[in-house]
């Protein structure tokens, strides 16, 4: 694969620099980096959902985040990454995996060089057990003990872009196997073997955190509200909460937040004579419609229906 050199490229129509939230694209020789504000929109082959940088250019690359897993391996002198305020100092042949939707920047310096693996990780979470324990691989892994499953894994990476610079047939799967190898070794040696006691402290602590969240959005549900908002508050990552939150309650954010917008509709319904307007204002919803489609939906009849049948005037 070639050297992955920098070209620069002109702004695209309209787009201001100075703006956080504009996009800003950068070319390579094998693809784009496109971000958007802190966002990137990680680019693929056609026909694919595995990518790999090489390169051995001193390079800082600012905060961000996305929806794939990364993957470094250094192959000389080291990358230094930071995760969430957490540096990590990755030397060759050493291994970091940081999660998906979780912010991280990272530098390299003269006389280093690294591989970073890209993925989306749709294919992992439909594996049941790797769902199953999905709070456990929402973390990133520091592999640096140079065990046998660490040697297995950084194996199983240089298998991983051999096939992907060779662009063989089926490259991709064979790409992504390699990866299900991977959270295989990660789910039997650093997870499955963790301490029931570590594993009961950390239930403890994402219930505490939930309930939380319950809180915050049982307090706040009358405003626009989003679950990034509610992630943040409670201090977890949006991909790491939404799961989190789905597992506790039973319930995704989305679906909890309508379900106390219609409660709180009920009430309003039954209890006073408040205009359809205003009960749908003051229960969170943006507008009638939305409010007598989720409505209709939630309980079978429409918000009028409701009112005639169980209304104390």
């Amino acid at each position: 694969m070639p050297r992955m050199k920098k070209l620069s490229i002109p702004a695209a129509e309209g787009e201001h620099h100075s703006q956080p939230d504009s996009v800003r694209a950068s070319r390579y020789e094998d693809g784009f980096r496109v971000l958007q504000g802190n966002l990137e929109f990680v680019t693929y082959q056609e026909n694919s959902s595995f990518r790999m940088w090489y390169s051995d250019v001193p390079w800082r690359y600012e905060n961000h985040y996305h929806s794939a897993v990364e993957i470094v391996l250094p192959q000389s002198g080291w990358v230094d990454y930071t995760v969430q305020d957490q540096l990590y100092h990755v030397h060759k042949d050493e291994v970091l995996i940081v999660p998906p939707q979780v912010p991280h920047g990272l530098s390299m310096e003269q006389g280093s060089s690294r591989l970073l693996f890209l993925f989306e990780p749709q294919i992992l979470d439909e594996m049941r057990d790797i769902r199953a324990a999905s709070h456990s691989f929402s973390r990133v892994f520091y592999l640096h003990d140079f065990s046998e499953t660490h040697t297995r894994i950084r194996e199983l990476l240089e298998k991983a872009a051999e096939s992907y610079r060779s662009q063989e047939a089926m490259w991709n799967t064979v790409c992504f196997s390699c990866m299900l190898q991977i959270y295989a070794l990660l789910g039997q040696e650093y997870v499955s073997q963790r301490s029931l006691r570590e594993r009961r402290q950390e239930n403890v602590i994402e219930t505490q955190v939930i309930s939380t969240a319950m809180n915050y959005i049982n307090t706040h549900y009358q405003r626009e509200l989003t679950l990034d908002e509610v992630a943040n508050f409670v201090g977890f990552n949006r991909y790491y909460f939404s799961r989190s939150f789905k597992i506790q309650t039973g319930y995704t954010f989305k679906d909890y937040l309508s379900q106390k917008r219609v409660q709180a509709a009920m009430e309003l319904l039954m209890h006073t004579k408040k205009p359809m307007h205003e009960v749908a204002e003051e229960s969170g919803f943006g507008s009638i419609a939305t409010f007598n489609r989720v409505f209709r939906d939630s309980k079978g009849c429409t918000p009028t229906q409701y009112r005639t049948i169980y209304g104390e005037y």
